[in-house]
């Protein structure tokens, strides 16, 4: 039997595990952009511009491409030097976006190369409405938290909320004002409950056993790549433990185009062999869809069309975690020195609790507190000539900080991936996308919440800061779970291809505020250990 597993990030590599696991052989097939490898990795942040030739070119690019204007909405790029992002000049990039800004990997790993770290699970409250209950997930939780290692508490205030989360090590180095706004809000914790607020240390994928050779170093780059491979990176970590069976094969340089069907079963793929830039069908099995909610959702409409034309080019849904960003100044950190060593991600977390009835009863916010960073946005922002305002910023530095909220999301009207007749080798896909007024309001009345508890701890909160629709790159429900030809069932079988199985996030039907990335893994286990193959 041909098993084929498209895409190999966190869903296809967990996907193709279990079935290794499961005695079946695997090819797992990507494009397999290779990200770039991080430069003198015994070298802090700042340790960078002296021990780099060319600093400029790495911070900024040969061509400035990270410098962001004055005037511009933005306040950060991501670094030129990383390459799993893809861009949408690229020749197989394929979307047409319409009120969406959307992310999206060629990269053997996916965007898990660049993600936040953060390791979370669902609850039966998150997955209110789903056909699987958090019962059904637990024993795909339990060997996704084997698989990758957590740091963490043991049990804190907000552990209630991630029943399925297993923190295998030590929690990461918190920074000076954490520690202010940690020993802050246990001061105040009745006022912070009457706002439904909680605040912890952050459960994230990061080593940091200091007896393992990959444990963190605090060398403050996370964003620039991780150079001890200490955050979990599934191109690395679970795509060699695959590579230690004899039965799978990784294919790179396949870009999956459609899948091939007879008589409403996949017979095969269709797919452009980038190596001689031809599209050639091969034929297979069974197929595991993993190549994200975006792609996996562009592959099945592309063979629906073929297959079905009398059915609508358009998806079921298009779902993402809408982003809205509160910048503070915590007011006890003013003059306090900077950490030398840090992580450079979030270190605590935030959870606003019964924000509101039609929501999930937990939202999630992650608390950032600066350290190395490029600054000249943030500079420039301040209303201030560029000498007065970096003597500000630097005056400030320790204080500043920022709330991430990621707000769930769930099918609206209108918001759904539509194929367009391109005339090229393949259809683009259309992306729709606006935000409900009745998820407006309640996006404002947690901020509002939000901004009052900051004042509680002794912060001075700004403006809140939405990003724009598709920022959150935490997308679904674009194959869902549920009845129709273009969903699929609770186990991530299609309902129209029985061979089929959606194995990441284009399944699931709603989309929670909590990070999706641990969720993804338990899904694509569970999916891998049930199919009938």
């Amino acid at each position: 039997m041909r098993i084929v597993v498209i895409g190999s990030g966190v869903a296809g590599t967990h996907a193709a595990l279990t079935l290794l696991e499961r005695g079946h052989a695997v090819e797992l097939w990507d494009v397999g952009v290779v990200d770039a490898v991080p430069p003198a990795p015994d070298a802090t942040f700042h340790g960078l511009k002296a021990a780099l030739p060319e600093p400029e070119a790495y911070f900024l690019g040969r061509n400035l491409e990270a410098m962001v204007p004055p005037g511009a909405s933005e306040l950060l790029r991501y670094p030129p030097s990383r390459r799993f992002l893809a861009r949408s000049d690229d020749p197989l990039w394929p979307f047409v976006e319409r009120g969406f800004a959307a992310h999206a990997s060629f990269a053997t790993g996916g965007l898990a190369n660049g993600w936040g770290a953060n390791a979370l699970a669902f609850d039966d409250d998150d997955m209110a409405g789903w056909p699987v209950s958090f019962a059904d997930m637990a024993p795909a939780y339990r060997v996704a938290f084997d698989r990758v290692p957590v740091a963490g508490p043991p049990e804190d205030a907000i552990s209630p909320y991630f029943p399925g989360v297993r923190a295998s090590q030590a929690p990461v180095r918190t920074s000076r004002a954490d520690d202010i706004l940690l020993a802050r809000s246990t001061s105040r914790t009745r006022v912070l409950a009457r706002r439904g607020v909680h605040i912890g240390r952050a459960r994230l994928a990061v080593v940091t056993d200091p007896l393992r050779p990959d444990a963190c170093t605090y060398c403050d780059r996370c964003l620039w790549g991780c150079p001890r491979g200490s955050i979990y990176n599934p191109a690395t970590s679970t795509l060699a433990a695959c590579a230690a069976y004899p039965g799978f094969r990784h294919l790179r340089g396949r870009h999956v185009v459609s899948l091939i069907t007879n008589a409403d079963r996949v017979t095969g793929l269709r797919f452009l062999d980038l190596a001689g830039d031809t599209v050639r069908d091969e034929a297979c099995d069974a197929v595991f869809l993993a190549a994200g909610a975006l792609q996996s959702g562009a592959i099945f409409l592309r063979t629906l069309k073929q297959a079905h034309p009398d059915l609508p080019p358009e998806s079921e849904a298009l779902m993402d975690t809408a982003v809205v960003k509160i910048p503070y100044v915590l007011l006890r950190a003013l003059g306090q020195p900077t950490d030398e060593r840090a992580f450079q991600f979030n270190r605590l977390i935030l959870g606003l609790v019964g924000s509101s009835a039609d929501w999930p009863r937990y939202l999630h916010g992650e608390v950032l507190h600066l350290t190395g960073l490029t600054y000249h946005p943030l500079i420039e922002h301040m209303p201030f000539d560029s000498r007065t305002a970096s003597r500000l910023f630097f005056a400030m530095k320790s204080a500043l900080g920022v709330v991430s909220l990621f707000f769930p999301d769930k099918p609206s009207p209108g918001n759904r991936q539509v194929l367009e007749a391109g005339g090229g080798r393949w259809d683009p896909v259309r992306l729709e996308y606006t935000e409900a007024a009745a998820k407006q309001a309640y996006i404002m009345h947690a901020v509002a919440r939000v901004r009052s508890a900051l004042w509680a701890l002794g912060c001075v909160p700004r403006a809140a800061v939405p990003a724009a629709s598709g920022a959150g790159i935490h997308y679904a429900g674009t194959i869902p779970m549920g009845e129709g030809a273009r969903r699929c069932g609770a186990d991530g079988r299609s309902n129209r291809y029985p061979n089929l199985f959606v194995a990441d996030g284009a399944a699931f039907p709603t989309l929670p505020s909590k990070s999706i990335t641990m969720s993804l893994a338990a899904h694509a286990i569970r999916v891998a250990n049930g199919a009938a193959l």
